[in-house]
């Protein structure tokens, strides 16, 4: 699918604006990325991103609403659409979305404890096949709804292990921890500073040398921290760029022209090689998901002078 045009002609107002800001600064205010909150339910507090789709248009989150436990939250073209509503002693988060609107997570039973992997569909809740004794995760789910995650004992002092369950019912168990499952069922996983990719239908399993943790899979590139910068591989282990001083990832888009992350805490888009530090008012915080959009947005969630958390998207200028 050809996408990225429209984020080419803004990347190229975004250049020119830096390039032109300071000599007319007296003349006109310089454009600068301007928030615009996700719109949530009444009485929403502690609101934040959690994950999103590959094409951007859905993006999924969790907050507590009146005095009800965590509750999902999704946005489909920035427009609120309210998961299902359990009962207010059961906790959902939302750790990503496919292309199709398909949520995954994890559940937790504030009352009686534990924490067991979902999917949401049609708005239906499935909890995913956990090994008695067991908590699990979801953290990934692909377009042909396979779905990736964690498992690991109770109380959290015994062994931890990556899941996959297949759309056709099917699991597979791998050592370390879930990253992300792409739609050919490649795995990318970490175990300690280790990030490799595991074929899910094949016995071979990549190392992406000379990067570690933080991991992203997005567009197909796995996005890790290196010590130049953020660097970016293929599924089949190519080291293909380095974004220089990056320390988290966030996202790329499809065409790969520009990617999305932070250094050392601040938010910093690069394109064509050059990093631009985001200029905002209200800044997307490295601590919860962002990404940014072939149409020119970028996503994430701001802390207010008083702590509290709003998901929003940032538009160039408007």
């Amino acid at each position: 699918m050809m996408r990225g045009r429209v984020f080419g002609v803004l990347s190229g107002v975004l250049v020119a604006s830096l390039t032109v800001a300071a000599p007319q600064a007296a003349a006109a205010d310089p454009c600068r990325w301007i928030p615009h909150e996700l719109p949530l339910p009444a009485a929403t507090t502690a609101a934040k991103t959690s994950g999103g789709s590959e094409d951007n248009r859905f993006i999924v989150g969790h907050g507590r609403v009146g005095g009800s436990a965590e509750r999902g939250l999704m946005w489909d073209h920035g427009a609120l659409m309210e998961m299902a509503a359990t009962s207010s002693s059961i906790a959902i988060e939302p750790q990503d979305v496919n292309n199709h609107g398909v949520v995954v997570g994890g559940r937790s039973d504030r009352a009686q404890g534990g924490q067991q992997a979902f999917r949401y569909e049609n708005g239906v809740y499935e909890l995913l096949e956990t090994p008695s004794g067991h908590d699990s995760r979801a953290r990934s789910i692909n377009n042909n709804g396979d779905v990736f995650g964690e498992v690991w004992d109770k109380g959290g002092g015994g062994r931890h292990w990556a899941v996959l369950w297949s759309r056709d019912g099917r699991l597979l168990d791998l050592v370390g921890r879930a990253v992300g499952v792409s739609d050919d069922r490649r795995l990318v996983l970490t175990s300690g500073t280790t990030v490799y990719v595991a074929e899910a239908d094949r016995a071979r399993v990549v190392q992406l040398a000379g990067g570690n943790p933080p991991a992203v899979l997005d567009n197909d590139r796995v996005l890790l921290f290196t010590s130049s910068g953020l660097g970016e591989w293929t599924l089949t282990g190519e080291h293909v760029a380095t974004w220089q001083g990056g320390t988290v990832p966030f996202g790329r888009t499809s065409d790969g022209q520009a990617v999305f992350g932070a250094v050392m805490g601040t938010p910093t888009l690069w394109q064509w090689g050059i990093s631009y530090p985001v200029d905002s008012a209200k800044l997307p915080d490295a601590r919860y998901y962002g990404d940014v959009t072939d149409g020119g947005a970028l996503i994430g969630t701001y802390v207010d002078p008083g702590g509290s958390t709003h998901p929003a998207r940032w538009f160039w200028c408007a």
